[in-house]
This record gives structure tokens, C-alpha cells and sequence, in this order.
């Protein structure tokens, strides 16, 4: 949980517990009920709404993130299997195994294109052996790149071939390709990986994207992975005799892959269970070192309760003959604690087509299971706080506060309305009780998100009229100007919340005699224009960051409000920037 969701949590709590508290001493008669304390309660619900908004939102994005990189994840680790299986490289055929592995590597990670290059026998050069386009699904080859032309590169693939380039453009490496490469194709950024045999960068492995993005650790590893499995492949394309050099290659391969070793835990078993080889990212993991497990039965990880369990000899002996396993399992780390792991099993097969050994890949997931625990746990608490806020905030705005005001009206005749001038008042206060009910219903229909698997719900609606009839309890509702708006799916209750919020905004700070928000569209965008200060693109992204208020503003607030109303057009697909004009503020929202 972030630090913004613990402040959010426990000031959300605290409001609700006091408005409880409040409420239940009315109930059970404690104390009687007077217009200051209907209106204390109305004050703590109004306060409880953006924090808790803030508190779910943060929760509903986390939660979708990491379930995002898991997937992700997976999806990388399934393409190393099974290019390390694929059956072309093995063959001897490198042409169509190359074909393959850019194909799958440029769907896997995301990216536009894949190429593999090698050096040519003077090392003045690159060619291309094969680059696959995903936008054209096909493949080139024969290019040729001179070091005299991008010395800059070639230089950097001297002393640190591993090139990360974000903004490919800007990076020192492959800025040389800018105005020849880079721009003519729309390349944004690069990733290269070394493609080493016998010890010797033989090429490069080179994944490009047409967008800008970071390449992510995870995406560094599983290039050098590729590029490992294709330099074994270059191996068994120079053997004379492919079967003895496939499991001579097999070692060297898991001596050379260097990238595996920094990134994943790596160890081997003979066929009886023995562990053979461990490197040292396992060996960290499980807190051994190399001497302590080397030579010893694959059991001592287990916990006892496991080592004679039938389901774990079965597990055994299906690897025993050859069955390859891709999962997540626990075991036990030396100091005893659990220990749990992603992991694939890779039986290895001799001339005789036999299993022989076993390679275990794996990968940490502890920290992953142990907040998706938390997660539940979590979730748990956050459904509770919703059925208590549904609960209690419908009870005040729908029952107690329509009630103190009908007890108010009729102990009052109109004479003495009149003489106490309570006609403003109590306008007021019934109009704010209107409106506070469409706020309750949005919040109602935000809390709906906090649901597993839930799905905002969404209705063919006339912006303009939804608008038009939320804004009518509103005081300021004659400094709106509403042009013809088209008819979308749209959270009625929310994206009306979300609105408002941006015109309060442009009415709240605006220094002008005649302030107004006039809400029309323009070409594909929903505009608001007011005619207020002026908000720059960078000011709006500052203060879109929960509780971030400019530095002396006088106008009051949380912070929160303008975080919340980007919150919920992103849960409806919608994304919104901002212009500031010569008078006031465009606020730009792509609806379709």
C-alpha cells in the first residue's frame, strides 16, 4: 500500500467512525437532534468522499498493474521455452529459426521490430541476417550497416554492447542513425543486445519499438536470453556432427548465459534427483552456497510434510521421463522460511532420447504472493468500508437530513420565514441536499469499482441533457453555457461528478467580473473553455498529483479534486489535456 492509500485509509476511517458515532448517539437518544449537528454530519460526508475516492482509486490501479506485469511476464517466459525448444534451431536450419525467434520476440515483448545482426569477417560492418516487421508480418535481410558511417555506435558496441536507448534519438549510441534510420522509419526507441561465441561478440540482437518506452529490466534480461539461445543455435550451425555438439553446446550454453544467471535462479539435477549445478542468484535466493547442496538430493528444499507426499513423486517422476512442467511451487530456504517461485522444468534429453538431466529456471515471486495476500486482505477491509459508507451515507442524506429538514419546515409557518428571512436559507440548504444526493449516487457508483471484477456500467446518455439536469441544483448553474453535446456511453453519476469538477475549477479561480464555463464540442473533443486564470499543460499534469496545491494560492481546498475527476475519464477511456489561452482555459476531452 502506497503512502498516499495510507493517509487516504486512515483519514477515510477516522471520518467515518465520527460520523458514525455522531449518528448513533442521535439513534439510541443520547442526545437530540438540532440543525448544527445534521449539518456536522453533512460536513463529514462531503469530507469522507475524496479521500476515500483517492483510497480506491489507488487500490483499483495497483491491483491492475501488477496483474498487468504478471501476465506480462508469463507471456516473455513462455516464448523462452519455447524458443529453446524450437525444433528449427536444433535442425540446424538457422534461416527459419531466425525467422521464427524475431516473430515471436516482437510480439512477446511489445515491440515493431526484431533483427539480428552479425559482424562481417573484417568486423568494418554489420548484416542483417533477418529483420521482421510486424506492421507488414514480413522479413529483409542483406542490410548492411559500415562502421565509417556510425562510428558511434560501433564504438559503444565495443565497450558496452548491451545498448539501452529509451529515446534512440538522444542516445549516444544510436543517435547517428537519426536522420538515416530513425526518422525515415519512425523509430523511437532501441533495444541491442551481444550475441556472443567462444567468449567473442559475434552481432547483435537489435528489438525496436515505433513509440517512445523505457525498456524495463525484466525486457533487458529476456533479450540477452534470446540472444544467448541464438549464439547456441550459431553453435550448432558451425558443428560438424549437430547430435554431440547439442549437449556439448548444452553446458557451455549454461555457462556462457550470463544474462540468466544475473536475473533468475538457475540450478540442475541429474535424472535421480541430485543437484549437479546451482548458480549463484540461486544459491542467494535459498541462502546455501555451493558446497553446502552440490552432490546432495533435491529434497532438502522441500519441507518435510512434502518429501514423501505422493503428488510430489509423481511430479518427479513425469520430469523422469521427459514430461517439461511450467508453474509456481513453494519451498523451503535454508533459514526455513517459504520461499515461492515461478519456475520451468526443462528435462534434457541424450542421443538415446532419453532424460539424462534436469534444468530448473526460476524466478522470485515471494514478494508478489506476499502482497497478493496483503491484497485480499486489504480488498476485505476496502469492502467493508464501502457497505459502510453505502450504508451510513445513505442513512444521513437520504433519510436523516430530508427528515431534519421537513421537521424544520413544519415548525415553521410562512409568517415567521419571512420575519427571520429563512427563504434563502432554506433554499439553500434543500438545494444542497439535492445535489449532495447526486454526489452520494456517483460515490455509490465509485465504490462499485472496489468489487472483484467489477465493471463500471455505462448508459447511452445525452451529455448535454445529464449535464443540463445535474448543474440545475447548482448556484451557478446561470454561469454554465451548455452548446449541443452528442449522445455516449457514459456513468451518468460519474462522469457528471468528474465535469463539475472542471467547472467549479474554472469558475473557483477566475479573477473575472463576469465569470462563466462554456462546454461545447469541437471536432472530436469535448471542450470547456472559461475565461479565468489560465492553466498550462505542465501546471495541470503538477496539479493532477493528489493533495498538490499551487504555492500561495489563496483559494482553499484538498488537493484532491482534480486527481479524482481525471481518475474517473480514465475508467470511462477517456483522456484529457489542457491549453491555456490568451483569457482563460481550453480543458480538451477525447471522448471517442
Amino acid at each position: 500500500m502506497t503512502k498516499l492509500s495510507k493517509i487516504s485509509l486512515v483519514i477515510s476511517a477516522f471520518l467515518m467512525l465520527l460520523f458514525f458515532c455522531s449518528q448513533s448517539l442521535l439513534v439510541f437518544h443520547f442526545i437530540e437532534y438540532v440543525d448544527m449537528i445534521g449539518y456536522f454530519g453533512y460536513a463529514i460526508i462531503l469530507a469522507f468522499i475524496p479521500f476515500f475516492s483517492v483510497f480506491a482509486y489507488e487500490y483499483i490501479r495497483r491491483n491492475k498493474f501488477e496483474k498487468e506485469q504478471n501476465e506480462y511476464i508469463k507471456k516473455l517466459n513462455e516464448t523462452l521455452i519455447s524458443q529453446s525448444q524450437n525444433p528449427l534451431f536444433y535442425e540446424g536450419d538457422i534461416t527459419e529459426g531466425a525467422k521464427e525467434l524475431t516473430k515471436e520476440v516482437t510480439e512477446s515483448i511489445n515491440a515493431d521490430r526484431c533483427s539480428i545482426w552479425l559482424y562481417s569477417e573484417d568486423r568494418t560492418s554489420i548484416v542483417c541476417q533477418q529483420l521482421y516487421v510486424k506492421a507488414e508480418n514480413s522479413w529483409y535481410k542483406d542490410i548492411e550497416l559500415f562502421k565509417k558511417d556510425f562510428h558511434d555506435y560501433f564504438f559503444s558496441l565495443l565497450l558496452n554492447p548491451v545498448i539501452i536507448a529509451n529515446d534512440a534519438e538522444t542516445h549516444k549510441a544510436t543517435s547517428c542513425f537519426t536522420e538515416t534510420y530513425l526518422k525515415p522509419l519512425g523509430i523511437k526507441s532501441m533495444l541491442d543486445v551481444p550475441i556472443v561465441y567462444k567468449g567473442e561478440t559475434i552481432g547483435v540482437i537489435c528489438i525496436e519499438s515505433l513509440t517512445s518506452r523505457k525498456w524495463e529490466e525484466t525486457e533487458v534480461d529476456f533479450a540477452q536470453i534470446i540472444a544467448s539461445i541464438y549464439s547456441f543455435t550459431y553453435s550448432v550451425k558451425e558443428s560438424d556432427n549437430l547430435t554431440k555438439i547439442v549437449f556439448q553446446k548444452e553446458i557451455e550454453l549454461t555457462n556462457r548465459m550470463d544474462a540468466i544467471n544475473r536475473s533468475s535462479p538457475v540450478i540442475e539435477f541429474t535424472i535421480d534427483g541430485k543437484i549437479c549445478f546451482a548458480n549463484n542468484t540461486f544459491l542467494d535466493a535459498m541462502g546455501y552456497t555451493s558446497e553446502e547442496i552440490v552432490g546432495k538430493h533435491h529434497s532438502v528444499f522441500l519441507f518435510n510434510e512434502d518429501k514423501n507426499s505422493k503428488e510430489y513423486k509423481k511430479f518427479w517422476k513425469k520430469l523422469s521421463d521427459g514430461v517439461f512442467y511450467s508453474g509456481e511451487i513453494v519451498r523451503r530456504k535454508k533459514d526455513g522460511n517459504p520461499i515461492y517461485l515461478s519456475v520451468t522444468y526443462n528435462p534434457i534429453i541424450n542421443d538415446d532420447g532419453k532424460p539424462y538431466r534436469v534444468l530448473k529456471i526460476a524466478r522470485d515471486i515471494t514478494e508478489i504472493v506476499e502482497n497478493s495476500e496483503q491484497i485480499q486482505k486489504q480488498n476485505t477491509y476496502l469492502e467493508h468500508a464501502a457497505k459502510i459508507l453505502r450504508h451510513d451515507m445513505h442513512s444521513g442524506i437520504n433519510t436523516y437530513i430530508p427528515r431534519g429538514v421537513s421537521s424544520l419546515e413544519r415548525r415553521l409557518n410562512d409568517d415567521v420565514i419571512k420575519e427571520l428571512k429563512l427563504e434563502a436559507p432554506l433554499k439553500m440548504i434543500k438545494e444542497g441536499l439535492r445535489h449532495s444526493q447526486k454526489v452520494y449516487k456517483g460515490v455509490y457508483e465509485f465504490t462499485n469499482l472496489v468489487k472483484k471484477d467489477s465493471r463500471m456500467e455505462k448508459t447511452e446518455c445525452n451529455l448535454r441533457e445529464i449535464l443540463d439536469s445535474y448543474l440545475t441544483s447548482t448556484a451557478y448553474r446561470s454561469q454554465v453555457l451548455i452548446d449541443e453535446l452528442p449522445i455516449t456511453d457514459v456513468n451518468e453519476s460519474l462522469f457528471c461528478t468528474a465535469i463539475d469538477n472542471l467547472i467549479r475549477n474554472g469558475l473557483k479561480y477566475n479573477d473575472s467580473d463576469s465569470k462563466f464555463v462554456k462546454i461545447f464540442m469541437e471536432d472530436e473533443l469535448l471542450i470547456l473553455q472559461d475565461n479565468g486564470r489560465g492553466l498550462t499543460q505542465e501546471d495541470f499534469e503538477y496539479l493532477s498529483q493528489p493533495y498538490t496545491r499551487k504555492e500561495n494560492q489563496k483559494e482553499s481546498g484538498t488537493g484532491l479534486g482534480l486527481n479524482i475527476c481525471i481518475a474517473i475519464l480514465n475508467e470511462h477511456g477517456f483522456k484529457i489535456t489542457c491549453e491555456k489561452n490568451d483569457i482563460g482555459t481550453k480543458m480538451k476531452i477525447k471522448i471517442k
